[in-house]
């Protein structure tokens, strides 16, 4: 019920995001207030990229995908993330083909037609375009103080895995989680026990927080892999003595220009990161996994 929920949502927010005019980059706001107020944001690049967020009945949306144009109809195919606002509980990405009319544009704001009808504002608020979520949408910046996200538990048999996908995108950003695992008995002795948190896109170079336990071992490893597609991935041990179970407490930080750092107790450690096409994710495999982000005090 919840996916379908979702589902439907999803289908009328696919037409908050309207495609650009023209071969103009910018960061744009939509509003009904002149701008006072931005409901959401979007980001288009000269190369076709699109970078979009947003809140609506609740739920925070982060688009990413491509646009063009064919005469006076501008396309866009997006991959959509959503979020309750409250407790961050993800619900099922999915992906959308849409094409909006162009009424009017300027160098500062921009009207269209969406598919059902409606016209939408949107308000240059930067000449450049990002990938970064801020600022935040006007009705997610009220309700920061009522925030309070929910335990994500993957409870994944041998030889299968699990994946939730994360809000953590925004940048600069700085946060706070535990994670934990728990082997499952497996008959095959070398079956590892496995769950990470993914930040950027598998395609380019991303980063891993892991915990790793071999079936033969007490204790589970707390790792940082970094990974370079087509390079062998370097691997940091944090600590060898994770008990199974016992949550970890990680914290997060990064900043637009993608240098991220990672510390756990007294151990700090920094990489650069690619923020196009943005993604992050909780992961595992035999194992049960828990996930927890904690609100900054």
């Amino acid at each position: 019920m919840k996916y379908t929920f979702c589902f439907a949502l999803i289908l009328s927010l696919v037409v908050l995001f309207p495609p650009f005019a023209a071969a103009q980059p910018g960061k744009w706001c939509q509003s009904t207030d002149a701008g006072k107020t931005c409901s959401s944001y979007v980001s288009y690049f000269e190369n076709g990229d699109v970078y979009g967020y947003g809140v609506n009945n609740d739920l925070l949306y982060i688009a990413t995908g491509y646009w063009r144009q064919h005469s006076d109809q501008l396309c866009l195919n997006l991959i959509y993330k959503t979020f309750d606002i409250v407790t961050e509980q993800p619900f099922t990405p999915d992906d959308r083909n849409i094409c909006d009319t162009v009424l009017s544009q300027s160098k500062s704001l921009l009207s269209v037609q969406k598919e059902d009808g409606s016209i939408a504002t949107f308000y240059q608020i930067s000449e450049t375009p990002d990938h970064s979520m801020s600022p935040a949408p006007s009705q997610l910046a009220e309700n920061a103080g009522k925030v309070k996200p929910k335990l994500l538990a993957l409870n994944v048999p041998p030889g299968r895995f699990g994946l939730y996908p994360l809000p953590l995108e925004m940048a600069p950003a700085s946060v706070s989680f535990n994670m934990s695992l728990t082997p499952i008995a497996a008959d095959d002795n070398t079956v590892t026990a496995y769950a990470n948190v993914q930040i950027g896109d598998p395609d380019n170079d991303y980063l891993r927080v892991s915990l790793l336990q071999p079936k033969d071992a007490d204790s589970a490893l707390l790792m940082i892999e970094y990974i370079m597609p087509g390079y062998k991935p370097f691997r940091k041990a944090l600590a060898s003595d994770i008990t199974p179970g016992e949550a970890v407490l990680i914290h997060l930080d990064w900043q637009p220009d993608g240098l991220t750092t990672v510390s756990y107790k007294d151990q700090t450690v920094q990489y650069k990161l690619p923020l196009e096409q943005w993604q992050s994710y909780f992961m595992a495999s035999n194992t049960k996994a828990t996930f927890q982000r904690l609100p900054e005090e």
